[in-house]
């Protein structure tokens, strides 16, 4: 596997892409992203869009060490795993629940349980994380680790974030987003929501947690979700 740091040049876009990327731009890097992968039948890679118009990618080939709208930075990527290991991840997912056969956004079915409990509106947010936090512990068993308290945000300096370091209680929700993405005006729009979480997890079983690594958690990974960063 290969992990690259890459950056979109949006000085060299042209003005149809640069309205394309201000409209839909996880859709639009993700199309982009495929031409450093050329003659690839499928998707062969996981990203996830920084500020800035940055991305980390993750990826079953070597990308493209050179592109015209792209600049690239590629390392090896194949971490020693074994159980009881301590890691600070980040993950960016759409937690999502089946509810009549239907996939419904986790934290918009908490939230409406609470209201329709009579919950008073300042609770909310706590009984939406909550719900977050609940979907990630069970990806954790699905997928061979278990979010453990952690300390503070060390993938933040890892990644050049210039947030302050923080103290953080256990793994913690730190955005929360719902995306409308218009490919086309004669097209619905493509509708998902986003949770960023972050903090520490202790590997619980080396096959399901690499899979999970190279493979992605949860859906919409082809609009940069799914990804899971981690660090020693």
């Amino acid at each position: 596997m290969y992990l690259s740091r890459i950056q979109l040049r949006l000085e060299r876009l042209k003005p149809s892409m640069l309205e394309k990327w201000r409209g839909a731009a996880s859709y639009a890097g993700h199309q982009w992203l495929w031409q450093l992968f050329p003659q690839q039948e499928t998707r062969p890679f996981l990203f996830r869009q920084e500020p800035k118009a940055g991305f980390f990618v993750l990826s079953e080939t070597l990308p493209l060490p050179e592109h015209a709208l792209f600049s690239i930075e590629t390392k090896p990527f194949n971490p020693h795993l074994e159980v009881g290991l301590e890691l600070s991840f980040q993950l960016r997912a759409n937690p999502v629940v089946c509810k009549n056969n239907k996939r419904c956004d986790v934290m918009m079915d908490a939230k409406f349980q609470a209201k329709a409990n009579g919950i008073a509106q300042q609770n909310w947010w706590e009984l939406q994380t909550r719900a977050a936090h609940q979907w990630l512990e069970r990806q954790g068993d699905q997928h061979g680790f278990s979010p453990v308290a952690s300390s503070f945000d060390e993938f933040a300096l890892w990644a050049g974030s210039e947030e302050d370091l923080s103290l953080q209680a256990a793994t913690s929700v730190k955005a929360y987003q719902q995306h409308r993405l218009q490919r086309k005006a004669n097209e619905p729009p493509i509708r998902y929501s986003s949770v960023d979480f972050s903090g520490r997890l202790t590997v619980t079983d080396v096959a399901l947690f690499q899979q999970a690594l190279f493979h992605g958690i949860g859906k919409s990974k082809a609009l940069g979700c799914g990804l899971l960063m981690i660090k020693r």
